[in-house]
């Protein structure tokens, strides 16, 4: 699975940029994810790159995915284990 999100306005100074929550996973299997729209050189900017979780906390906490920057934006892989 492959999450592509963006932003469609600059975020106002001072907003509050909540986690995408996860829909459909299955609660108990483990995912991984991984940023992979990254220019050549570049190091990954998602706290959670190549971190593991479990489907629970991907539909109920969710992840930190949507970036402040302006016009920018981020591929996230999501891989089942």
């Amino acid at each position: 699975m492959i999450i592509f999100p963006t932003p469609p306005y600059n975020p106002r100074f001072g907003e509050v940029l909540r986690p995408v929550k996860l829909q459909g996973l299955d609660p108990m299997r483990r995912y991984t994810l991984k940023e992979i729209n990254l220019m050549p050189g570049a190091k990954p900017s998602l706290s959670a790159h190549g971190k593991t979780y479990i489907g629970d906390f991907l539909m109920k906490v969710g992840i930190p995915v949507l970036s402040a920057s302006w016009m920018s934006s981020r591929v996230v892989e999501i891989t089942a284990l």
